[in-house]
């Protein structure tokens, strides 16, 4: 039964995946195409960077890199690749659950750490959920797709680490003794 939570696990993940993947895009799409510093002059645009930069810098996990879209998100970008390296292993095991014991610690250390992540991520989005400018700036339903994608995966995490952690591969099977007997026959 723990095997069919383990492959239930893995199918979320994939799922979490999608939706957070989804939801990065969308952010990223919205930073490099930002018409917020359309048509300001050298004054505003100062004071809207400085805003910018400070809402941004405030989640301790989003870089504003108001000149250079193209990095805004890059750190959410790793973590999002980080977790399909995690996911590769820990799909690898499920489908081949003769090599889980021996796979189980390198992949329950990667998937622990790479949970850190994911938490602290969280953490980001929901600062920025609450926060106006950055609803008014990204868009809220941007926002909330990649949060959403986050706590799938950080659910689906959990879910890897618990089933992965209990499975424990059926004994092998008793054999009987084997007894050889050898006729000799004089030539």
């Amino acid at each position: 039964m723990i095997y069919y939570g383990l492959v239930f696990a893995q199918v979320f993940t994939f799922v979490a995946y999608a939706v957070v993947s989804a939801g990065a895009a969308l952010l990223q799409e919205r930073a490099n195409n930002l018409p917020l510093w359309d048509g300001l002059n050298e004054t505003s645009l100062a004071a809207t960077e400085a805003v910018y930069n400070d809402v941004f810098q405030s989640t301790t996990y989003i870089i504003p890199y108001p000149g250079r879209p193209q990095y805004q998100f890059q750190y959410q970008w790793w973590i999002i690749e980080f977790e399909f390296f995690c996911f590769a292993i820990t799909a690898g095991l499920t489908l081949f659950p003769a090599f889980i014991l021996r796979g189980r610690p390198v992949a329950l250390a990667f998937l622990s750490s790479a949970l850190v992540l994911v938490m602290d991520n969280v953490n980001a989005l929901f600062f920025l959920l609450r926060n106006d400018t950055a609803k008014a700036v990204f868009e809220e339903y941007r926002i909330e797709t990649a949060q959403a994608g986050l706590m799938m995966v950080g659910i689906a995490n959990f879910m890897t680490i618990i089933f992965l952690g209990l499975y424990q591969p059926a004994p092998p099977a008793n054999k009987s003794d084997v007894t050889v007997k050898i006729d000799s026959h004089p030539v």
